[in-house]
């Protein structure tokens, strides 16, 4: 069995997210985490140079749970931590 949650964020734009996910299962790809994220409104989103509408992320296995989480701490941490314009 599966755990499935979806929230809407709002500001200028509005994203819907989903996120899909059925715990860690041991051995070879018995887990899976599916993220997918969606345009409702004004979002600017592309997804390897296309503009998109909507794109989803499967990852199957204990492992890459383990490693989305640890990849998506570090974007969050980063974006979190530089608010600041790059030039």
């Amino acid at each position: 069995m599966s755990k499935k949650i979806y929230q809407e964020f709002t500001s200028l734009n509005i994203l819907g997210v989903t996120l899909e996910h059925n715990g860690f299962k041991g051995g070879n790809g018995g887990g899976f985490v599916s993220i997918t994220i969606e345009d409702l409104s004004s979002t600017s989103m592309e997804l390897n140079g296309k503009e998109c509408d909507k794109f989803e992320l499967v990852l199957r296995g204990d492992t890459e749970r383990e490693t989305l989480l640890s990849a998506l701490k570090m974007i969050v941490k980063e974006l979190e931590d530089n608010k600041t314009i790059v030039e």
